[in-house]
């Protein structure tokens, strides 16, 4: 590929990418200027990362939303849905839409490819590279996601004792959990906010809750959500049946910390066991290219590049058997 073609493909996916940022940034200040505008792509986004069910009377509601907006705003919230895109943007509460994301994460790799196609001495470590930064924005995202579920299930305890003593003093469910949504922060004040919206628009309390733990796909909260149904159709002490719940939460919560302390010098070991090689490896690349292409230019190379792969996965199981407890 001709350098001055390289170089304005370059250029093109860095303005791409610049483009999208500011995008962002932009999308960020309206959003704060519009309380109005940002509660309504909140909900419609908490429709389609979890409403599944009840799916016919929120699809009647998000119509009647997308008539109210602006011409822009319909298009943009009217286009196909990403659910589980939808749902991660959510978590991590970027003032971006799936559209602006699957474009930056594509200039993202584009000029990973063509850095890597410039600098790296083969054209497979290029693609590997833009592999590897096209899908950096995703794992960004599921690692916001994975402490998201962390904070909520945190805080459930919390939430849980707050709808008992509601409980008690004589409101009724969806009260209680408006309560929660007002008095409690993030991310669970949200989640729960969100579900006595699709109560009110008139959803069952079992597809509502269904919609729940969908978004937060949580074993706690699946039993607080099965606790709630049970105790709707049988009848008997609600906040008892919260209180217990909460406590065993708890306890769980306290064991998967200790767990987690005990097992820290195994995890971390397994880490650097698991990285050594590759960043060895990524270092002789680049250092000592001669020496080390011979894996994949003698026959004999590729039976051990072979091995080595396998070897570094077999061993990245063992220690990561070892080191995981289930609980």
């Amino acid at each position: 590929m001709d350098l001055d073609i390289l170089t304005t493909l370059l250029l093109a996916a860095i303005f791409i990418f610049v483009v999208a940022v500011i995008e962002s940034l932009y999308l960020a200040w309206a959003e704060s200027r519009f309380s109005e505008k940002r509660t309504v792509r909140k909900r419609l986004l908490y429709i389609s990362a979890g409403g599944k069910h009840g799916e016919e009377k929120l699809t009647r509601y998000r119509k009647a939303i997308l008539s109210d907006v602006g011409i822009f705003e319909r298009f943009v919230l009217s286009l196909p849905r990403l659910s589980n895109l939808d749902s991660l943007l959510l978590k991590s509460q970027l003032p971006i839409n799936a559209t602006l994301f699957v474009v930056t994460s594509l200039a993202f790799g584009a000029i990973g490819f063509l850095i890597g196609y410039r600098y790296l001495p083969q054209i497979i470590a290029a693609i590997l590279l833009a592999l590897f930064c096209l899908i950096l924005p995703y794992l960004f995202l599921k690692l916001i996601e994975r402490r998201y579920y962390q904070n909520f299930n945190d805080q459930l305890p919390e939430a849980l004792d707050l709808l008992a003593r509601a409980m008690r003093t004589g409101h009724a469910l969806t009260s209680g959990m408006e309560m929660i949504a007002n008095e409690l922060e993030d991310p669970i004040s949200s989640e729960f906010a969100a579900t006595v919206d699709e109560i009110n628009l008139g959803l069952t309390m079992k597809e509502a809750f269904d919609n729940l733990c969908e978004r937060v796909p949580l074993s706690d909260l699946r039993y607080f959500a099965i606790a709630i149904l049970v105790q709707r159709e049988t009848g008997g002490n609600i906040a008892e049946i919260l209180d217990n719940i909460s406590r065993l939460i708890r306890e769980r919560v306290q064991f998967h910390r200790q767990v987690k302390a005990l097992t820290a010098e195994g995890r971390y070991s397994a880490g650097v066991l698991i990285a050594l090689p590759i960043l060895m490896f990524i270092y002789i690349y680049f250092t000592n290219y001669e020496y080390l292409s011979l894996l994949w230019k003698e026959e004999m190379g590729h039976y051990m590049l072979f091995g080595a792969i396998v070897m570094q996965v077999i061993g990245a199981y063992v220690i990561k058997r070892i080191v995981t407890i289930e609980i």
